[in-house]
């Protein structure tokens, strides 16, 4: 059975999962959370880059700034399209106007940019405004594809 890293979207831990039933609800070591936390997480520098590098579950991040006309419109569709997800696919959110270092490791010039990784690597990107649906199709091929 493979092993399934995931890093707690409440306190950050590295946990470790066997991953041998859908149904068994996975609880963080440290926090006792639960890991298949559907909503989207807010992180800074260091915490973005310890989820994408640490996750073997698919990260899709998206980079925003409140002063985005666009990023902002996508806000709740980013929200709503994560709930579908759990363990599977993480969605992150970084604001790239305080967090300029996860923005600038990764290249990001426009905004929005969302960025799909899978355990490290950039598998995709895309510098535009998405909707529900697509940002939920674009997950569910990661999720396709990857698990």
């Amino acid at each position: 059975m493979e092993i399934i890293k995931i890093v707690c979207s409440e306190c950050n831990t590295l946990n470790s999962s066997k991953g041998e039933s859908k149904e068994e609800t996975v609880i963080c070591k440290q926090c006792h959370s639960e890991l298949d936390n559907p909503f989207v997480v807010e992180v800074d520098d260091e915490n973005c880059m310890l989820h994408i590098k640490e996750n073997s579950i698919a990260v899709l991040v998206d980079f925003y700034s409140t002063a985005c006309g666009p990023c902002m419109a996508m806000y709740e569709d980013y929200e709503d399209a994560a709930l579908g997800f759990g363990s599977t696919v993480r969605f992150l959110k970084i604001n790239a106007d305080k967090h300029q270092k996860a923005a600038k490791e990764y290249g990001v010039g426009a905004l929005p940019t969302i960025i799909a990784f899978k355990e490290g690597e950039e598998v995709g990107r895309i510098s535009q405004q998405l909707s529900q649906v697509e940002l939920s199709l674009w997950a569910q091929d990661l999720q396709t594809l990857y698990l």
